[in-house]
This record gives C-alpha cells, structure tokens and sequence, in this order.
C-alpha cells in the first residue's frame, strides 16, 4: 500500500461563483435601498406640501371673512413662505390660489424627474357673522 507524499489541502474561502452571484445580487439591493429612499422623500413631501396648502386655505377663507384685511396678504406668498424652510425634494412647484364666493382652492403641482404631486385643498368661506347679526 502506497502514501502518497501530497496531502490534498482544503481551501476555505470564497468560491468564484459566490462572487459572479454578489456582483449581480448587490446592485438590485442598492437599487431597492434608493427606490425606498425615494418613496420615502415622496411621501415626506406630499404631507407638508398638503399641510401647507391646507393652511395657506384655512387662511385665505379666514381672511375673507374679514372685509378691511382682504388684500393686504398674498396667499401664494405665503404659501412660498412656509416652504421656504422646508426640507423637500420638490422644490420647483407652481401654486394657484382661486376664490369662488363660497370656497378658496388652493392647488399645487409639483414635479422631479419622473415623479409628480398634485394637491388641491379647499377651505369654504363662511359668513356666520352676517346671519348671526342679520
């Protein structure tokens, strides 16, 4: 019976399959990562985009109320005011404010890259001091 004189030595270590599979596997990861960071500054700025514009129409239906202040503050002002601040991927946004005599819209539309927002708020104007006097 022979001994062979070269023992057979077992590598430990990474196999070169296991590093062709991670080079295919880490980039969806890191793509998954930024798409939820993404959703995340989405969702972020749709809340304080909608807060803002909610506010800027409670505002506005306040101030109509109020006959001697009406014109003296501009509702796009200060809707661009409160965001000035703010920390949102949608910097570049248009604001249109419109009055009806029942009710103020306030409407945003804002748009990075691929993605929009869109939001309209409404507050209606009510009159209770007149019927209450009347």
């Amino acid at each position: 019976m022979e001994i062979s004189k070269y023992k057979t030595v077992k590598k430990e270590g990474i196999k070169g399959n296991t590093t062709v599979q991670m080079a295919y596997i880490l980039p969806l990861f890191f793509f998954l990562f930024i798409l939820i960071i993404h959703i995340v500054f989405y969702f972020h700025d749709k809340i304080i985009l909608n807060g803002i514009a909610c506010e800027t129409a409670i505002l506005g239906s306040q101030l109509e109320r109020r006959q001697d202040e009406t014109g003296k503050i501009n509702l796009e002002e200060f809707f661009k005011e409160r965001t000035e601040k703010k920390l949102i991927l949608f910097a570049e946004y248009t604001v249109s404010v419109d009055k009806t005599k029942k009710e103020i819209i306030v409407t945003v539309a804002a748009k990075k890259n691929k993605m929009k927002l869109n939001i309209e708020q409404k507050a209606r104007i009510m009159h209770t001091e007149k019927r209450l006097r009347s």
